[in-house]
């Protein structure tokens, strides 16, 4: 008897092998083994099984080992799911498979524990008539087959109570629900505030930083179909659920839910969406600022979209918005209106947030009379400053490589005086406490998240005990503006959103100020300040529209410039130290994609250009239909001697 087994390597292939007599019976498609894999025993997973090998009869086979499992931990869909992955975003499939199953043999699934009672406290919220109807309208869908789903609506609409009810219907009959946020400190926040509601045997915070005897547990449980309710970031759609029967995404638009920097490459969304077809359960995609991905699902009758209209709060205070200078007469940073309503609001003892898309000190050159950053005549990005170990000091773009001299002048006001300055959070901290020491100032970003300890991990508690004034972070600091204590949020630096080299960047602006306002409208004296150089530039009267209007703006452009969601991205990015090898392999790579390949953008040179490996990436437009043939085919090209190359479908980094 024979096997073909599959490791955790970064090999596109399996490998055979014998199985003894002795463990014949427990060997099966889908359990893990322990087999010689090089100088080591290794843990593999079985892929297939049977009496005969392909190999020749002058090749020594190797035995097996050890037997790991009883039964596949994963279930009958491991295989198909994994397949799917392989086929829409690539990869070795030994790494994507020990992604779905733990590569450790001490790892192993414990037998069924007795089920706790089940008590739910429901929240003391009544339903509108809205709210009502669409409620049932999902309910419906729970034991009808597949469904998928967008739920839109404003904040404080009740989607997240539609969202619980449903799940506290999920969990009455013995099935499996999944709710997803885009960060593991939302994901732990949310999950502590359900324990109360479901019970804690219930309701399982699942992430990478868990201890090791907890993720057996939670593993166990979920692979043995017991009735529970997972909250996680998107490492929980990769479980081994038995009995899925609703699957969520919150704030569905947010890039987190893409990974692209570590294998298995995939988007949440679709993965989702696959595994609820699989299962025939609920999909519901939640957003007030729903992606312009979705939104073509929807207009392609692939998703339906229920929209709530209301919200719970009748509150009639209004919101107000504001455009200022970046800077003013106090500080290169922070304009003074920005100041004066920092100081308002330490006076009322109210909480604000300010978003600066960029960590610690980041090096930017801009005009000192208006601001504005000096840019790429090519591609528009904005130039950093570098200096050379020669001394040579002059502007490069990161986007395209183009280098420029430091004498500017300014497009909006003709100036010729410039200066380098870092405009990061950690400068933007350094800034509030000279103007207001007596101001207690947290940071959240993904320096004060490394550390379990980090500040950034105690911000909402801290916003919501009154122990915090002020909020400074990245993107993912939005999550402090759920705080009922934040009535005041800035943009820094609107001209950094927009000027990113990135064909999603005014989508992305438009769904943060969009959730800003939002947030903040529904809030008493709610206020949103977007500091801009170039406030006659960007159309930012749009916010006094709505999201869906913005939205459509965008799909009209990028229809017009055939980008995605009209059509399919590949980006390849080849690595070298040899400047020519790079080159080369550029060229090889583009000729097998060729046949599949609507348009090939680049090579774009990326990195600094005093780098010992070089780097440049290729940009692939092609439809869905050649897609997966374009994947598959650049799956299989081995990389040259001394060069590297990585494949992205779908990219959302560009740098």
């Amino acid at each position: 008897m024979f096997c073909k087994v599959v490791f955790d390597v970064p090999l596109d292939r399996d490998f055979d092998y014998a199985v003894p007599a002795e463990l014949e019976s427990r060997v099966k498609v889908g359990v893990r083994i322990t087999a010689p894999f090089g100088p080591m025993l290794t843990t593999g997973l079985v892929t297939e099984v049977s009496p005969t090998t392909s190999l020749a009869q002058n090749i020594l086979i190797k035995e097996i080992v050890t037997v790991l499992d009883d039964k596949p931990v994963f279930g009958s869909d491991l295989f198909s799911l994994a397949g799917f992955m392989k086929k829409t975003w690539g990869g070795p499939i030994g790494q994507i498979l020990f992604s779905l199953v733990p590569p450790q043999a001490f790892f192993k699934v414990n037998l069924p524990e007795p089920l706790a009672p089940m008590h739910f406290s429901s929240a003391d919220l009544t339903f509108t008539a809205e709210q009502e109807k669409i409620f049932e309208k999902l309910f419906s869908y729970l034991n009808d087959g597949y469904h998928r789903v967008l739920l839109s609506g404003p904040a404080k609409s009740g989607k997240t109570e539609i969202i619980l009810r449903l799940v506290e219907k999920v969990l009455s009959g013995y099935g499996q629900a999944l709710l997803t946020l885009p960060d593991v400190i939302a994901a732990q926040n949310f999950a502590l505030s359900l324990e109360k509601r479901f019970g804690k045997e219930y309701v399982f915070c699942w992430h990478s930083r868990m201890l090791i005897s907890q993720k057996k547990k939670f593993f166990s449980r979920i692979s043995n179909g017991l009735p529970c309710l997972v909250v996680s970031a998107r490492s929980g759609g990769l479980l081994p659920f038995k009995n899925l029967r609703l699957s969520v995404m919150l704030e569905e638009e947010n890039d987190n839910y893409k990974q692209e920097e570590n294998k298995p490459y995939f988007h949440l969304r679709d993965l989702l969406s696959y595994r609820a077809m699989q299962h025939e359960a609920l999909f519901i995609a939640c957003s007030d600022t729903p992606s312009l991905e979705i939104l073509y699902s929807v207009q392609n009758q692939e998703t339906e979209q229920v929209s709530l209209s209301k919200t719970f709060s009748n509150s009639l205070s209004t919101f107000q918005w504001k455009v200022t200078p970046k800077k003013g007469e106090k500080s290169s940073l922070l304009s003074d209106f920005l100041l004066a309503q920092l100081k308002e609001n330490l006076e009322a003892k109210q909480a604000s947030l300010i978003i600066l898309n960029r960590r610690g000190y980041s090096n930017a050159y801009y005009c000192l009379n208006c601001g504005t950053y000096a840019k790429c005549q090519g591609c528009g990005a904005i130039l950093a400053r570098e200096k050379t170990a020669g001394g040579e000091d002059y502007l490069i773009c990161k986007k395209c490589g183009k280098k420029y001299s430091l004498d500017q002048t300014c497009p909006q006001c003709q100036n010729k005086i410039f200066k380098s300055r870092g405009g990061g959070t950690q400068k933007i901290v350094t800034e509030l406490a000279k103007h207001f020491p007596e101001m207690r100032i947290l940071r959240l970003d993904s320096d004060t998240l490394k550390n379990k300890d980090g500040q950034g991990h105690q911000v909402r508690r801290m916003l919501d005990t009154a122990q915090a004034d002020v909020v400074v972070g990245t993107r993912q600091a939005i999550e402090a503006a759920l705080s009922h204590r934040v009535s005041l949020a800035a943009i820094a630096d609107a001209d950094l959103e927009l000027d990113s080299p990135d064909f999603r960047a005014s989508e992305k602006f438009a769904q943060l100020l969009f959730k800003l306002k939002n947030l903040l409208k529904v809030r008493q004296n709610g206020r949103l300040i977007i500091q801009s150089s170039s406030a006659d530039v960007y159309p930012f009267e749009a916010l006094s529209t709505g999201y869906e209007d913005c939205a459509a703006e965008e799909m009209l452009a990028r229809e017009s410039f055939v980008y995605p969601p009209f059509v399919k991205m590949v980006k390849v990015l080849v690595k070298s130290k040899d400047k020519s090898l790079l080159q080369a392999e550029t060229a090889r790579i583009m000729s097998v994609a060729a046949p599949f390949a609507l348009e090939t953008l680049g090579p774009v040179y990326t990195g600094k250009k005093t780098d010992i490996i070089k780097k440049q990436y290729l940009l692939f437009k092609t439809d869905l239909q050649k897609c997966n043939f374009l994947v598959n085919e650049l799956d299989r090209l081995k990389a040259s001697k001394k060069t590297e190359f990585k494949i992205t479908v779908d990219p959302y980094d560009f740098y």
